[in-house]
């Protein structure tokens, strides 16, 4: 079951999970499971680190349905919240009030407010917006007599009533307030420094001394909320929040100072926060060189300069852009004093590749194929800053010491710096090792009055140091102050509370006892299982719709079977079985596979690049034997059968469009119909005779453009008829894509070496370009793992670009229109959408836009075997009404695919994106 990890370096499987279905369903699942006295777990984005979002009881998760905004008050500047509502979601809500919930985590796409709550999330800029705690006003919680109540600030009357309750709620009251009165002076020295604005040590009662004081001089301010707030779920259950929001920053700067060394970097922070900040992130050597291997984050590096060994990210806000510029100023001044290299002040276009490369730290670290990974067990201290350096170096000793490296990166301006030992956990030898950095490190955090836990929360992967860390009588305070809370310990037990080892549970990450012969060659990932085991569980693709490509099932369900990191899971424990063959074939993950549409965002978009897609078409040709035969058969030889329907194409729609046909076939809805002629036998007789230039252009025709979209076809070699090049029409006998993603990879290699055939030819300064974009991009993406040849077949925007570098295009018509495009998924995510933006704006007077869509729904096959599932891919990923709101412009496609549902909406004029170019030449001249 893929819920029984999160993006700890734990895995517990569950004994039950629950999808309550609303607020009702959610009081009522935990009242009975408290009747029966059943632990369980409470679960949101599951993307915590320290193992909060796992157990072994019943799991219970909020994340499908719990997700609404309850009521908004923009004069009050607060907000009402269920707990799986998105921390992104809420914000883009709140942004037209030019109002945000404050804390910004780097899993800000999928983190919800529940989970934020439970941990106490902070985010970047939390040396100037402070913790979640700071922002919740008040929580509904069910405790665990059953009963609802509200934590919220009381007055010295309404304290003092709570106090006479004889319910739970008035013993929580007592012994809180009795605890806080006799254990002041003991609490307030035992936990960590006063300074750390991230202090999530066990439970906030030194918090409650400091800012909500029971009976303090102005008889208000008490409030059980800040308690709640690092809580992780096991104090009592979330049900909804009352959130205060702040005013969006007027304007914003962002410098960059770049060091050759790390400790030039972290040296200066203390004094560097004299500029006041709104934030100063600090990312190493190793974080940077691996955001090279992640095609999204390597074109995210544009702002870094030579090869750092570390950067300060610092940001400034202000409402006076001249107290903005002033600051930007003086402090770079003062970092060029500082021996920072450079401290660019970065374009404002710029700025979210910046931070894309900071959020997507983890998840990179994490995607190194490979046992070892850089692991999160000491990663979460939060130092003083005047011993911030010292706390640094010391480390760095410690983890030296074991003859281990290490990463680091983090809120350097909060003094928390994520510092992840490379350890193989499949070795006993760095198990041991794990544990003793781990002890080692918590003495380091007491010697300097750190916090263990700067935001992450203490989990699992901190329960046992806490003891340590406050020392036995105020750690006992914690123990009687959740035995208050949970009398039983049903809630979340062994999190923060406990005494496990933090090498139980560990996530398996042993390789597989049997080799399995595989159909792609996987040695660039190590392994087909270590391909799947890339996945670290930090949740990108449970990102809402309208937020990237990647895995549309999910979006379409919120089922996290159908997410990327549910699969990978489910395959991973499918290969480390003691039969791997035979656990591939089990119902579980054979549905979530089924319904994924193979749209290879989670190669881009994914921080540890698991290319789900890929690692479907090895698992369907690993289990061959258990798909449908005749399936198999038909794509096979789709080509021939396509080829042979040509000779009669309006019997063969007629046909293949028959219910009995369509039965068999297991086909649904209009399929697309073949065209009255070829376009091999349009171009017979449209071609120019002879070769006239010395650049031959190589056209790769696919079976779709050749038998159904041949307008597509006719576009674009009519316009190659009117550039100077020569032209070679190569037709293809079969789909790359469609053999590929039906794990048919015998076949395809076989493909594959009759084109290289037809293409041996082929001069250096030739061009080859392919029609379709997944027909085009399946040569310089899977086919380099079933052949060693390889050969640079271009999209029809990349042949543009290059054919005007070498003036080799016509003299383009102008469109005086805004042209909105849609891409293919296997084009956005394999090569983006610049390129089209580059080649569209040669034409003249031509205003390009790449629509913000998602995934049709259609996959080849996919969307005529599972309409219904496929109309709620389309109509949420996709976005049809987004689409229909744009009608009166142009709106181009690419892909095949895609054609169809775009033509079916109510946009008034739908062509493809080749027809830009010319329509038999009319839209250029000579």
């Amino acid at each position: 079951m893929s819920i029984s990890t999160d993006a700890s370096i734990f895995e517990i499987e569950p004994k039950e999970v629950i999808f309550p279905t609303d607020r009702s369903d959610l009081v009522e699942t935990i009242r009975n499971l408290l009747r029966k006295k059943q632990h369980f777990t409470m679960r949101a984005g599951g993307t915590s680190i320290g193992g909060q979002a796992i157990g072994d009881g019943v799991l219970i998760d909020i994340s499908k349905h719990l997700t609404n905004i309850v009521s908004f008050s923009e004069k009050d500047r607060e907000v009402v919240v269920e707990p799986g509502v998105i921390q992104d979601d809420l914000n883009d809500y709140l942004r037209p009030y030019n109002l945000k919930f404050a804390p910004d985590t780097s899993t800000s796409n999928r983190a919800m407010i529940g989970g934020m709550i439970g941990n106490n999330s902070c985010g970047a800029y939390s040396v100037y917006y402070g913790t979640t705690r700071e922002h919740v006003k008040s929580v509904e919680v069910l405790l665990s007599d059953g009963g609802l109540v509200v934590f919220k600030e009381l007055d010295e009357l309404e304290l003092k009533q709570k106090l006479q309750l004889k319910s739970l709620e008035g013993e929580i009251y007592r012994f809180v307030v009795n605890t806080l009165n006799q254990n002041k002076a003991e609490i307030l020295n035992s936990f960590p420094d006063e300074s750390l604005i991230r202090r999530n040590t066990g439970y906030a009662i030194d918090e409650l001394i400091r800012k909500h004081q029971p009976f303090n001089v102005n008889g208000k301010n008490f409030n059980l909320a800040p308690l709640v707030c690092g809580s992780e779920g096991t104090l009592g259950v979330i049900i909804k929040a009352t959130l205060n929001l702040v005013e969006l920053p007027k304007y914003k700067s962002l410098v960059v100072a770049q060091f050759e060394s790390e400790e030039q970097a972290l040296m200066i922070v203390r004094k560097l926060m004299q500029f006041k900040p709104a934030a100063v992130e600090f990312i190493d050597k190793p974080t940077l060189e691996v955001s090279k291997n992640n095609a999204q984050q390597n074109s995210n590096r544009v702002w870094i300069k030579g090869n750092p060994d570390a950067v300060l990210v610092i940001e400034f806000f202000s409402n006076s852009k001249k107290d903005l510029d002033l600051t930007v100023i003086k402090c770079q001044q003062w970092l060029k004093s500082k021996k920072a290299y450079d401290y660019s002040e970065i374009d404002s276009k710029d700025h979210k590749k910046v931070w894309g490369i900071r959020k997507a730290g983890l998840g990179l670290l994490m995607g190194v194929p490979g046992p070892r990974k850089a692991l999160a067990v000491i990663e979460d201290a939060a130092i003083p800053l005047k011993y911030l350096y010292q706390y640094y170096k010391e480390v760095k000793e410690v983890v030296k010491s074991y003859n281990v490296t290490a990463v680091y990166y983090g809120h350097a301006s909060v003094g928390l710096i994520h510092i992840r030992p490379e350890l193989d956990l499949s070795i006993k030898k760095d198990k041991e090792i794990m544990s003793s950095i781990a002890h080692d490190v918590s003495m380091l955090v007491k010697k300097y009055r750190g916090s263990l836990s700067g935001e992450h929360g203490d989990g699992r992967i901190r329960a046992p140091y806490i003891k340590d860390q406050l020392g036995l009588k105020v750690y006992q305070l914690l123990v009687d102050l959740k035995a208050t809370f949970d009398p039983n310990n049903l809630l979340n037990p062994n999190v923060i509370i406990g005494n496990n080892p933090i090498t139980k549970d560990l996530r398996p990450v042993a390789q597989p006892n049997i080799n399995i012969t595989t159909g792609f060659d996987w040695s660039d990932e190590v392994s087909f299982f270590s391909a799947t085991e890339k996945c670290n569980g930090v949740g990108v693709c449970r990102q809402s719709p309208g937020r990237g490509v990647m895995c549309p099932s999910y979006k379409a369900t919120r089922n996290e079977n159908f997410s990327t990191r549910g699969r990978a899971n489910l395959l991973r424990k499918a290969l480390s079985s003691n039969n791997p063959l035979k656990e591939l074939s089990n119902a579980e993950l054979k549905e979530a596979l089924d319904l994924c549409l193979g749209c290879k965002a989670c190669k881009t978009e994914c921080p540890a690049s698991v290319d789900m897609a890929k690692l479907k078409s090895e698992y369907l040709y690993q289990t061959q034997k258990q798909q449908d035969q005749l399936e198999l058969w038909r794509i096979k030889h789709l080509g021939n059968i396509l080829k042979f329907g040509s000779k009669a194409p309006g019997l063969f729609n007629l046909i293949q469009n028959s219910t009995i046909v369509k039965k068999v076939s297991k086909l649904e809805g209009d399929l697309p119909q073949l065209q009255n002629t070829t376009l091999s036998k349009w171009w017979k007789h449209n071609k120019p005779i002879g070769n006239k230039h010395e650049v031959t252009v190589w056209v790769l025709c696919d079976i779709y453009t050749e038998y159904y979209d041949t307008q597509v076809g006719k576009d674009l070699l009519s316009f190659l008829k009117s550039c100077k090049v020569n032209i070679q029409l190569i037709n293809l006998d079969t789909s790359m894509i469609a053999l590929i993603s039906k794990g048919l990879l015998n076949e395809a290699k076989q493909a594959l070496n009759r084109y290289y055939t037809k293409l041996s030819n082929i001069s250096k300064q030739d061009l080859i370009v392919g029609i379709d974009p997944s027909e085009a991009l399946i040569w310089r993406d899977d086919a380099k793992c079933l052949v060693e040849k390889t050969l640079q077949v271009n999209l029809l925007e990349e042949l543009v670009v290059k054919l005007n570098k070498s003036n080799l295009l016509p003299k383009l018509k102008p469109i005086n229109k805004k042209v909105y495009v849609h891409l293919h998924c296997h084009q956005k995510s394999l090569v983006g959408g610049q390129v089209t933006i580059d080649a569209l704006s040669l034409i003249p007077k031509i205003k390009v836009e790449i629509l913000n869509t998602g995934c049709c729904g259609m996959a080849g096959d996919f969307g005529y075997k599972n309409q219904k599932f496929a109309n709620a891919i389309k109509n949420q990923s996709f976005n049809i009404k987004y689409i229909e709101s744009l009608d009166g412009n142009m709106i181009a496609r690419t892909g095949f695919s895609c054609a169809g549902v775009i033509k079916k909406t109510k946009s008034k004029e739908v062509v493809s994106l080749f027809s830009l170019y010319g329509d038999d030449a009319t839209n250029f001249s000579n």
